[in-house]
């Protein structure tokens, strides 16, 4: 069962689909694994999750150590449906292309969570948006990359290469060296800096129809995802349930009890009570929100302490920093300066 402090995780078969094809660089992916203090057995557990801050942090890592910054992208085109499990498969076995984007959309939380797929509907052309929703988890390049090739990947297996690409687009920046690459592998224009990573395509290309599925695996595959979902579901207390609308509520623009209560549509009081019944208060829970949140961005970002302040509701930066030292014993300044100078030791040490 989650905490109310939970990160938010991912599936092991993603990151054991990795190790997997980088079987050639076997010894710098366990150092890897090690310095992000997770197990090679953790990997096999079919059921098992890790940290998903972990899992981009592992993959950023290896793209830098190996020296190759489209690492994600590359790995993408190399892997099969069991990189996202059961519902890998159930994609491949949707037979029409709309139902397996619609598949993959609603049953990304089997995967991950934290994260989603949206598909929007303009005119005469569909956009498939992929992103992280929690925004501390950053940076992610690898993780976008990776994702949306994966989820290219499948739509071509899907359709016999007959779908095209119109567009795709990143989030980040444009790399510094010119992206042939991605031009190989989408034939397609691609945009770096956009407001979302995603891929568009013709409408009428959602109607393209996979042959060769098996029409009896789609509903066995179907209610086994269901019914891991709902075990997911039925293990989440409303002390978590309350910690994952803090979450998704608090960055620019604070966090009110009648905000969440009225999300859950039930009254300020209802939700102060239940809480109580738990063992929280709802004080306690945005304060643990905003620690860990805080520490996030002061650990794995270059944001200002003031911009880092209002994204987490403060308006003013002093009042921030007293809750800080409250929290942590010392301010944010010298907190993000102690982590930089401790990574600095242990990064001459692993060298």
């Amino acid at each position: 069962m989650l905490s109310p402090t939970s990160d938010p995780i991912i599936s092991t078969s993603v990151l054991l689909s990795i190790y997997n094809d980088l079987s050639d660089h076997r010894a710098v992916f366990n150092q890897g694994l090690k310095q992000f203090g997770i197990n090679t057995e953790e990997l096999h557990d079919f059921h098992g999750h890790i940290s998903l801050l972990v899992f981009v942090q592992i993959f950023e890592w290896l793209a830098q150590t190996l020296g190759d910054p489209w690492l994600g992208l590359k790995i993408s085109q190399r892997a099969g449906p069991d990189a996202l499990g059961a519902v890998g498969y159930l994609f491949l076995s949707s037979g029409k292309l709309e139902t397996a984007l619609q598949s993959l959309a609603r049953y990304l939380d089997a995967i991950q969570n934290s994260s989603r797929i949206d598909i929007a509907y303009v005119d005469d052309l569909v956009q498939v948006r992929y992103r992280i929703i929690d925004e501390t988890i950053s940076p992610k390049r690898q993780d976008s990359e990776f994702s949306i090739g994966l989820i290219w990947r499948y739509m071509k297996l899907l359709s016999r290469n007959k779908c095209k690409l119109v567009q795709v687009s990143f989030e980040h920046d444009k790399p510094q060296a010119t992206p042939t690459l991605p031009h190989r592998i989408f034939k397609s224009p691609v945009l770096f800096n956009a407001e979302s990573n995603s891929l568009v395509i013709s409408r009428e290309d959602l109607q393209y129809w996979h042959e060769g599925h098996d029409p009896h695996l789609f509903p066995i595959l179907e209610d086994h995802i269901s019914h891991t979902l709902a075990q997911l579901d039925s293990a989440t207390t409303f002390t978590e349930s309350v910690t994952q609308l803090i979450t998704d509520q608090i960055l620019d623009q604070g966090v009110r009890a009648e905000l969440i209560a009225g999300i859950m549509n039930i009254s300020t009081a209802t939700l102060h009570r239940r809480l109580k019944k738990e063992g929280f208060r709802f004080k306690e829970l945005v304060d643990l929100r905003c620690k860990k949140l805080a520490k996030r961005l002061l650990d794995h970002s270059n944001l200002p302490i003031a911009t880092i302040s209002r994204r987490l509701g403060y308006t003013d930066p002093a009042t921030f920093s007293r809750a800080f030292r409250r929290w942590s014993g010392t301010t944010p300044r010298d907190h993000r300066q102690t982590t930089r100078l401790q990574k600095l030791r242990e990064f001459r040490a692993n060298r």
